[in-house]
């Protein structure tokens, strides 16, 4: 079982002189391109609520899982990314990287056995081909374990479905994928289960051709039944 369980934190929006914000689904292609663009993906349960600065810079505030922040414009530099518990003055983890020049990139926070950590991901600044959206998953169901993903379009159901990606194990970040932009179900599995009792189905999810998103997967939290749940990110457009 995981440590001390949180609920859902709001991510606040900080506006300061030396980072601007990338709002709700603005296009990355409004940047200038001598900045390079940064987020906070908090994906841990084991975290407190965080702040997260990139050198003295803050691009998050009080945040917890499961939350994409918005993009915040910074000067490209070799810099670490560091995360405090809300309202301390000491990093409780770091990571350091190249943020490079007219790019996206992701903090990703997680979970690990004895507490979280942070890792940097690079995000797709471009557009998919035309016609299709982007899609990326990162596997962070730790209790749930690997996991089948099936995207089904109008009213399909499982039977005789071929997963998208299959056995999908924890702590997986999946490259892009191409599909057809169009209105579909995510159903996510346990891996190698088709039971209906024990997937995850969401919401009709309209994906709109030129999108770029990352679709965060984790344990439900007051439930078993869907074991898992989802929050999506609009990485592009």
């Amino acid at each position: 079982e995981l440590g001390a369980r949180r609920g859902w934190w709001a991510a606040t929006t900080l506006l300061g002189l030396s980072a601007l914000w990338l709002t709700g689904c603005q296009s990355v292609q409004n940047s200038s391109p001598a900045q390079t663009m940064v987020r906070v993906i908090d994906a841990s349960w084991n975290a407190p609520p965080v702040d997260v600065k990139i050198g003295t810079t803050p691009i998050a505030v009080n945040i917890g899982a499961a939350t994409f922040t918005n993009y915040a414009f910074l000067p490209p530099e070799n810099a670490t990314a560091y995360v405090y518990r809300t309202k301390t003055t000491t990093a409780s983890a770091s990571v350091a990287g190249n943020l490079l020049v007219a790019q996206q990139h992701s903090v990703f926070i997680t979970d690990t056995s004895n507490g979280y950590q942070a890792t940097l991901l690079t995000d797709q600044a471009v557009t998919p081909p035309a016609g299709y959206v982007s899609l990326r998953f990162l596997q962070q169901a730790v209790r749930t374990g690997a996991v089948d993903l099936y995207l089904l379009a109008g009213s399909g159901t499982l039977a005789g479905a071929k997963p998208l990606l299959k056995d999908v194990t924890t702590g997986t970040v999946s490259g892009y994928l191409n599909v057809q932009a169009g209105s579909y179900s995510l159903v996510i599995a346990p891996a190698g289960d088709t039971n209906v009792k024990d997937v995850y189905t969401s919401e009709s999810l309209q994906f709109t051709a030129g999108q770029v998103r990352s679709v965060l997967i984790m344990d439900a939290q007051l439930t078993t039944n869907p074991p898992v749940t989802i929050a999506i990110g609009d990485d592009l457009n």
